[in-house]
This record gives C-alpha cells, structure tokens and sequence, in this order.
C-alpha cells in the first residue's frame, strides 16, 4: 500500500484571501499565450471553452486589470494574448511553483483532433437566440458554443477573434442609439458589420402585487426597502439599468451617481447571467425587483412594467461572413419561419430590416 502513496503538492495563489490563480488556470493562461486564442487553449487542455472564458474573466474582475488583450493580424484577423499583467501573475505562479516542487512546470496537451466548434456565439442571453440555434443544429450545424457573457463580454470576445457572433442590445444614452455606437468603442469600425436582428420589451418585473407605480419601486431601492437581483457586468439589460435608475433617481429628487448604486441599492452586488435567473430570483422571493424581458417576466407569472424597446442586432467580423455557419446563421435569421416565430412571441417584433447587413466605418 505504502508504495501507492504519492505526494503531490497543489498550489493555489490568493488575492486578498481569495484563489485566483491554480494549476489548471495557470495552464489556461500559458497555453492562450503559446496559441494566441483562448478557444484553442481550452480544446488543447480538454476544458470547456465556458469554463476557460469565465476562469479568465473571474480573475480580471478581482484582480481589476486585464490579464488578456487583442492582437490583430495572423489567419484569422486576430487573436488573443496575455497583458503585461497576466504575463507577470503567470509568471509568478511558475516560480512558485518550481521552487516549491522542484520541478518543471509543463503543459501538457490533449489529442489536437479534438474538434472545434462550427459556430461559436458570445453575448447576450436570449430566448430567441435560443430557439434560433436550435433550428442551425436541425439542419445540420452541430458542433454550436454558446456562452451567455453578455453583449459587453460579447463585442471583447470578437475583438479577441474569439467569437463568430455576438448578440447584443447596448444602449447609448449619449446618442439614443442601440449598438452601433459602441462598436467603436471596442476597435471593432470596418473590422465588423451589424446585422439586424429584433426589438423586443424590457422592462421591470416584481411581486409586490398590483397597483405598484415605477416611482415606487424606485424609492423602495433607493431608500433600502426593496432588494434587487443584477444582471452581469458588460450585459447590455446592466448598462441600461444603471443608467435608468440614476436618471430617474433625479427626477424624484434622488440625487445618485452612478457608482454609488451598489452602497445604496440593496442587493445590487448579486449577479445573474439571465433574464430567466432575474425572474426566478423574484419568484423564489430571493429578490423584490430586477429589470428583464416581458417573455420571460410573463413565463413566470410576475408584474411587469414596460420600459421601453430595445433592439437586438447581431454583430459579425467581416472575415467570418463567409464562414459556412455563419451564412446558414445569417440565413436562418432571414427565414420566414424565424420571422413567424418572432412575431408570436410576447414583448417582441422583428426589425423592419431584419437580417440585413449594415457596414459601420469611419
């Protein structure tokens, strides 16, 4: 028996009494620096490119810096590589790492037959989006990764050359626009093209029973007596809702700023990556408010207050149009049978234009 047991030692690095570094994101890391793309690096190590994306990004948010960052150029227009930042914390585990175990710290890779995926979708979550993919994987389109990081998360990951698409609703306050004006803001002018997808209704919802007024619900959350479940940093419902509140907040005479939100509005700290977690949240009575969709606030039986129409468009690298999955997408957002579908559905309706490509440039 004696000769079975095996040491091993496991080594984790903290910040602030929180893990943020273990082997298997140390090799995350080490491997998006070998092959320039966080997709590649996953498949190479055998993970789910969920678990990769959401490693990375987990550790950028305690760390508050970028550990990844775009490069452009190579076959497919981009690529991803590790910031000084991340060079440096992988470093530092490394040399941890050695001096503890005395030993080499290797990579090692799994079988490179491992298939990729034939469509890879990053960015808000949808019910529609859903669907949508459900009928590319009826004809055909199998191998699909979706990954609901919402449309901030989503516009990064094309930037990143991570993604073939990118759903998302991104309002600008400053030009009352939705998406268009943000894919400047992400390097993405003449690298990308919008392309049309729906509106649809969003809005508050909650279970405080009937007669309960927006002006209501706002003073319940801004003086405390109402808790509130958040949707994910970069969603596009997020960047709307943080920008409502304080607008609105002022024509109460609630004077807020923007980053006082999470010291003043209980429960903004709890996050959630769907509209369905917003409504399920509510219906459990884990929280009073949140701000979702009229499908799903419906599909659950909760009060909803209609906002406003947002639009969610559907953004896509011009070197990726070509791509066989991406043209079966693009054609499956055109069908009539897609069309039908949203023209059915609660708090929505399709663009005017729905389907068409539009060039965003200087």
């Amino acid at each position: 028996m004696n000769k079975k047991l095996i040491p091993k030692v496991i080594l984790v690095l903290e910040y602030n009494g929180t893990v943020i570094l273990d082997d298997t994101s140390a090799k995350l890391l080490a491997m998006v620096d070998r092959y320039g793309s966080i997709l590649a690096a996953a498949r190479r190590l055998g993970i789910p490119y969920s678990r990769a994306w959401e490693t990375i990004a987990k550790i950028e948010r305690i760390l508050g810096v970028r550990i990844i960052e775009a490069k452009r150029g190579g076959k497919r227009g981009g690529g991803t590589r590790l910031t000084d930042n991340g060079r440096n914390l992988l470093q530092k585990y490394v040399e941890f790492f050695e001096k503890l175990t005395r030993a080499r710290f290797d990579v090692k890779e799994v079988d490179f037959s491992i298939r990729l995926p034939d469509l890879v979708y990053m960015g808000s979550h949808d019910p529609a989006v859903e669907y949508l993919m459900g009928l590319l994987r009826d004809v055909g389109i199998s191998e699909i990764e979706v990954l609901w990081v919402g449309s901030g998360c989503g516009l990064a990951a094309l930037t990143l050359g991570e993604a073939d698409i990118a759903g998302v609703h991104l309002y600008d306050p400053g030009t009352n626009e939705y998406n268009i004006p943000y894919l400047g803001r992400y390097w993405l002018v003449d690298y990308a093209v919008v392309i049309r997808g729906y509106m649809r209704e969003l809005g508050i919802v909650h279970r405080l029973g009937e007669g309960i007024t927006l002006n209501d619900i706002l003073e319940g959350l801004l003086k405390g007596r109402l808790r509130y479940v958040n949707r994910n940093r970069g969603s596009g419902t997020r960047i709307f809702a943080d920008h409502f509140i304080v607008e609105q907040a002022a024509k109460l005479g609630l004077s807020i700023r923007l980053g006082d939100l999470k010291s003043k509005i209980k429960g903004y700290d709890v996050e959630v990556a769907t509209h369905r977690d917003v409504a399920s949240a509510i219906a459990r009575g884990d929280a009073d408010v949140g701000f979702t969709i009229r499908l799903v606030a419906e599909g659950y039986g909760l009060n909803f207050i209609p906002i406003m129409w947002e639009y969610f468009d559907f953004i896509v690298p011009r070197n990726r149009l070509d791509k066989s999955s991406v043209r079966a997408f693009i054609e499956m957002l055109r069908s009539s049978k897609f069309r039908s579908y949203i023209e059915k559905l609660p708090g929505y309706k399709p663009h005017p234009e729905l389907g068409s490509i539009v060039s965003v440039t200087k």
